[in-house]
Formats: C-alpha cells, structure tokens, sequence
C-alpha cells in the first residue's frame, strides 16, 4: 500500500503532543478510502476526542481514557477494525521486538497497522505502518508529518529511532 499521492503526509501533522493516535487513524482512513481532510487540525483534533471517549465512533461502549495520554491501543484497534471490517488485534511486542517485527510485516500486508513507540518503560507515541519495503517497514509519522523508512535491524533492537522514541511496544 502506498500514501496518497493527493495527500501531502505533512496535512496529517498532528497539531498538539497527543493527538498522534488520532492522525494516525485518519492516515488509515485517507489509504483505505476516498476520504481527505477539510480542516486538519480540527479534523484530527475531533477524531481524537472520539477515541478516547466512553463511546466509540461505532457506538460502541469502550473504556474511557484520560485525552491527556494520547489515545489508548484498543480505541485505534476499533477504528481500524471500523475502517477494513476485519478482526484487529493489539499485540505487545515490547518483550519480544524481533517477533513483534515479524507480525508487523505481515499485518502491513494487507492494512495500514498501528503501532505504539515508546521509551523503556513507557509507550509514548503512534505512528501508522503503511508499507514493507525490500529492507524495513515505511511508516507515517504524524509528529513530524513525514513517512519514514525504519530497516528491520531498528526495530528489532528498539532502535526505532521516531520522533526520539525508541522502544518497539505494540502492533496494532
């Protein structure tokens, strides 16, 4: 799968520290649909609110989460469920990076995948998985709205290397 050629990744910048999860949902959206945002920040801004609140965009009860910690694995599990119809799963990869890469490489095959980047002891950031290349995994990072190719050795080292953060912590 390859980022829209008539969307610029930088219009999916997120516009505060926590709203990464969020662009990185709307990223999904923008490959799997015909869907462009009108007014980003706002856009981004509005889907967050939705991912961390009691009810998700489905209408479905989820677990409510502080927005102040940016969005919880389960709510961008839901959206990307809503988006491609099928089961999506969370799986921690933290102790494991070298499985963990391998299951990213297989998921990224057929959707765009979540995926949770952190420091040692906490996952920090969401960064949205678009595609395997021949050495890595190229993936939207909403922080600096850029797509950045990330070789297999980073990620199995948790050396990611992504907007500062390192660690490997989830697939989405």
């Amino acid at each position: 799968m390859r980022w829209p050629a008539d969307l610029a990744p930088s219009a999916l910048r997120q516009p505060d520290s926590r709203t990464c999860g969020a662009a990185s949902v709307l990223g999904a959206r923008a490959l799997l649909t015909s869907w462009r945002p009108e007014d980003p920040a706002s856009d981004i801004t509005e889907e967050h609110r939705l991912l961390t609140s009691s009810r998700s965009p489905r209408d479905r009860f989820q677990v409510p989460w502080p927005r102040a910690l940016g969005t919880p694995p389960w709510a961008v599990a839901g959206a990307l469920r809503a988006l491609t119809g099928e089961h999506v799963a969370t799986v921690f990869v933290r102790p494991r990076p070298v499985i963990g890469y391998d299951v990213l490489r297989e998921q990224v095959h057929s959707r765009p995948v979540g995926v949770y980047l952190g420091s040692r002891c906490l996952p920090r950031h969401v960064v949205l998985a678009v595609r395997a290349t021949g050495t890595g995994v190229e993936v939207f990072d909403p922080a600096s709205g850029r797509l950045v190719e990330v070789p297999a050795e980073r990620w199995s080292a948790h050396r990611v290397d992504v907007a500062g953060w390192d660690y490997f912590w989830f697939v989405v």
